[in-house]
């Protein structure tokens, strides 16, 4: 009975200590929320813990589905700018028109929209499909808080 017992111990701890369990503690951990279906948001935070950033994305890959189409509707966006960084928090948008800035460089382009508390950027996709037709796919957007410092060590890479 002991010997059995002692093989029960030995096998329970060679399974909790499985070597693909161990070799994942090389890797960051990414902190993401599904806040649409297929739509995920990162967030990173300040040193005494409020958001200071969140990034959004399309969501790839699940064991259900991959999906190619890495593109974000404005709707969903404006949708959620709303929902996570809400008119009250984020101030008046900015009047003036400087402000609204939009950088293009290669097959990219990039949108800022300013508001008094919030940055919001939407990085795009530019992609001619023939000599008279371009389409844009917003790909990713950011918000950015203004006023909050992100923790340097929360987005530095572990080592």
């Amino acid at each position: 009975m002991a010997s059995m017992l002692s093989a029960a111990c030995v096998l329970l701890l060679l399974l909790t200590a499985s070597p693909q369990k161990n070799s994942m503690a090389k890797y960051k951990a990414v902190e993401a929320y599904e806040v649409r279906p297929g739509i995920l948001m990162f967030p990173t935070y300040t040193e005494d813990g409020q958001v200071c950033e969140i990034g959004l994305e399309r969501h790839h890959y699940s064991p259900e589905i991959i999906r190619l189409d890495p593109n974000l509707s404005r709707e969903d966006i404006d949708a959620i700018v709303d929902e996570l960084a809400p008119t009250s928090e984020r101030g008046p948008k900015s009047q003036n028109p400087l402000d609204d800035l939009m950088l293009v460089a290669g097959p990219g382009m990039t949108r800022f929209e300013q508001y008094e508390n919030v940055t919001v950027r939407i990085e795009s996709a530019v992609v001619a499909k023939s000599k008279k037709t371009t389409t844009v796919d917003q790909v990713a957007a950011v918000i950015i808080w203004k006023h909050r410092k992100c923790n340097d060590a929360a987005a530095a890479p572990s080592s």
